[in-house]
């Protein structure tokens, strides 16, 4: 019986909250949820309170009756509590026109109390205009409709009044909120921009630098390095200016790269690298791999007399975040990357916290028995996910 009822009822509170803004209709939740919690049992208390104040009028020489009384009073409280909860809510109608319900509402009141009072002579089977003849009665009848439209008056013009002045100034902060926010994400993004072209350079030039010192040392291995260097170039250069490379993109540089520091190194520089096929897809930001390999091969392995292995592996963490570890087996302290506090290091921690925030990281330990091993933490996400 009650079900379609119910239904009905709630496809009106849907359709009524569809038609509010969100801020009207989080004040609507809130109300909900405060009324069902503790709110009825202030209704309960206004009601008892009313009802004894009905009791002491009736005892006053106002020639009203209890049950007239306490129908009247909490007429009158309960029309007064719908009128300000309408105000409350609804506060956005009353915008510009208050002083128009202020002029209205008292009018309004009153020719409410006399057709109230001519209905209720007509419910006695009377005459329903006879309480005009005693003054006694037509004096309660003016009084309680001036009365009521008064107090009708001054609750809905100050609750309106202040909701309008709150939601001004709560849309106009959330206003704000949302041009700071766009603000910070386009610095943000320019910021980024900015450090990924600053890596660019960063491995052109000691790329450059490595060709040219086996250049002038006339190595029969410099022709297949300037091959190496234009595939590295070729395959470095773009995917430095992209947002994100797949990890397959980033293997291929790191090996390109691994190819031209063993021409360079010869036998000093051993390397390998494991990225399962599983993760080949994997959205990573570009360069950030290849910084850490970089800086394994010139702070590790270049300054260890017999040189070194570079262990290059992509894996999942316990915690579902892509782990890139880049082991090598070089000089260790010696080679001054403890601290963590290189150009390519600090960088790749300026970018995890832009990209990722908290939930992205870079950590160094020492490697056993000799070398470090530096780990990025990131979210895994696809080339076609948003960052």
């Amino acid at each position: 019986m009650f079900a379609p009822l119910k239904s009905r009822y709630d496809a009106f509170a849907e359709r009524l909250l569809c038609s509010l803004s969100e801020i009207e209709r989080e004040d609507v939740r809130s109300f909900d949820r405060w009324f069902y919690g503790e709110g009825w049992r202030w209704l309960a208390g206004i009601v008892v309170a009313t009802t004894a104040c009905a009791w002491i009028a009736s005892r006053l020489p106002w020639n009203m009756s209890f049950v007239e009384a306490t129908v009247l009073f909490n007429l009158i409280v309960l029309a007064l509590l719908w009128s300000g909860l309408t105000a409350w809510f609804g506060y956005r109608k009353f915008s510009g026109r208050v002083f128009r319900y202020v002029l209205l509402a008292p009018a309004l009141a009153l020719g409410g109390a006399i057709a109230g009072a001519s209905i209720g002579g007509l419910i006695k089977r009377s005459d329903p205009f006879a309480w005009m003849l005693d003054s006694a009665k037509l004096r309660h009848v003016v009084i309680a409709g001036l009365v009521f439209g008064f107090l009708y008056t001054v609750v809905v013009a100050l609750i309106a009044v202040l909701r309008n002045r709150e939601y001004r100034a709560l849309a106009a902060h959330l206003e704000a909120e949302r041009e700071q926010s766009e603000l910070s994400r386009k610095l943000a993004e320019s910021r980024l921009r900015m450090l990924q072209l600053q890596v660019e350079p960063h491995f052109l030039f000691n790329t450059l630098g490595s060709a040219q010192q086996l250049a002038e040392k006339g190595a029969p291995e410099a022709a297949r390095l300037i091959a190496n260097l234009i595939r590295f170039l070729r395959a470095a250069t773009p995917a430095l200016r992209e947002d994100s490379a797949t990890l397959a993109q980033e293997k291929a540089l790191v090996e390109a790269y691994l190819g031209i520091m063993r021409t360079r190194l010869g036998k000093r520089l051993a390397w390998a690298v494991d990225v399962p096929p599983a993760l080949a897809s994997v959205a990573v930001p570009p360069g950030m791999l290849i910084t850490l390999v970089e800086n394994a091969v010139k702070h590790g392995i270049e300054p260890a007399a017999d040189g070194g292995r570079v262990d290059v592996r992509a894996s999942l963490a316990a915690d579902g975040r892509l782990e890139l570890a880049v082991a090598d087996t070089g000089a260790g302290l010696a080679g001054g990357t403890a601290g963590g506090q290189g150009v390519g290091l600090a960088n790749i921690r300026e970018r995890l916290a832009l990209l990722h925030g908290d939930a992205a990281a870079l950590d160094l330990c020492a490697n056993e028995p000799t070398g470090f091993v530096a780990r990025i933490l990131l979210p895994v996400r696809r080339p076609d996910a948003t960052p």
